[in-house]
């Protein structure tokens, strides 16, 4: 579009170009504020099919489709973390802006002009969102692999005989030493492109079968993959056909090869993960989407680009989450696994 636009912009006489810019300034706030401008971008993401149709409106005025082959009706809103909203376009763009910056939910919501719990809500709608981002493209080439740990965190409200231990100040060590099964292992991948695979593979030392089926069709086969020496990359490495290097204990590296860009990654999410003081381990993957979907934006979109690129992307996909869904996910591991010695 801007490329169809542009050449006729700078045709414009400096008189017709100031009249042009007055007369858009004028639209842009009723284009913004417009009920319907959420869904102009729907329309426009969303590529539709020769089997979808138009057929008819709401009674709210909201344009209907039909699946030629199936006979299912649908809204242009159906399956969109805005469907139902009763918000602006600029709103939600503010919001997601915002979000970016890495405001705080209280000062986002100040900002907007929503509530704070609606503030928490359209977070976690977004981050639902994010998550399928780039995920269908496999690591390749030179494969970096190393998991890190987070100390599960029970944070939300609880009623006192299910917590499986007394409540505990934020900060407070974990009850036993060690890498126990109080800590959340991550797994994450990173290749020679920038591609980024991170994913919750259990507690403690996880599983090594764990592992494989997180990176099962994830990695393309022949790939180099350089790790530590943990013995489960030798059988996970030959399972998906890719060639190892292992970087031995209290080496940095091993010939040219080394982790130090994985160990990079690990210390910037942690630093990131660790402004929220606290997040309750149940949206731990959410915050880790969050963290490598900016990470591929800096990678691949100019920064004044980028909350487009999050709005477009995160508003047009196809994902449905209601707020009671968000209340009740489901942690991602056994939080009775380590304190049993305690019953």
């Amino acid at each position: 579009m801007t490329e169809t636009i542009l050449p006729i912009i700078n045709a414009l006489c400096a008189d017709e170009y100031n009249d042009l810019l007055k007369t858009m300034n004028q639209n842009q706030q009723a284009i913004n504020e417009a009920a319907d401008a959420l869904h102009k971008i729907l329309f426009r993401e969303r590529k539709q099919s020769d089997r979808i149709a138009r057929y008819g409106k709401s009674a709210r005025g909201r344009q209907r489709y039909i699946d030629l082959e199936s006979g299912k009706t649908f809204s242009d809103s159906d399956q969109s973390i805005v469907r139902y909203t009763k918000k602006t376009y600029a709103q939600w763009h503010s919001y997601i802006k915002y979000m970016l910056y890495g405001l705080s939910l209280r000062e986002i919501a100040f900002e907007v002009g929503i509530s704070v719990t609606t503030a928490f809500n359209w977070r976690h709608k977004i981050l639902s969102a994010m998550k399928e981002y780039q995920e269908e493209q496999p690591l390749s080439g030179e494969i970096q692999m190393d998991e890190t740990y987070f100390l599960l965190n029970m944070k939300g409200p609880w009623k006192k005989k299910q917590m499986p231990r007394k409540a505990k100040k934020r900060g407070t060590r974990a009850v036993q030493r060690g890498l126990s099964n109080e800590y959340v292992c991550v797994l994450v991948g990173l290749d020679e492109t920038d591609k980024v695979l991170s994913e919750i593979v259990g507690q403690g030392n996880p599983l090594g079968e764990r592992m494989h089926k997180a990176l099962k069709g994830r990695v393309k086969p022949e790939s180099l993959i350089v790790s530590d020496s943990r013995s489960a990359y030798q059988e996970i490495s030959s399972k998906l056909k890719c060639e190892l290097i292992q970087i031995p204990t209290g080496h940095h590296g091993e010939g040219m090869y080394n982790l130090g860009s994985i160990n990079q990654y690990h210390s910037e999410l942690k630093n990131w993960y660790s402004r929220f003081k606290g997040v309750s381990t149940k949206h731990l993957e959410g915050y880790l989407v969050w963290f490598r979907f900016m990470k591929l934006l800096q990678y691949q979109t100019e920064y004044e680009n980028r909350s487009i690129e999050l709005m477009n992307y995160t508003i047009s996909n196809k994902v449905s989450i209601k707020n009671q869904d968000i209340c009740r996910k489901p942690f991602p591991i056994d939080i009775f696994k380590p304190y049993q010695h305690l019953s």
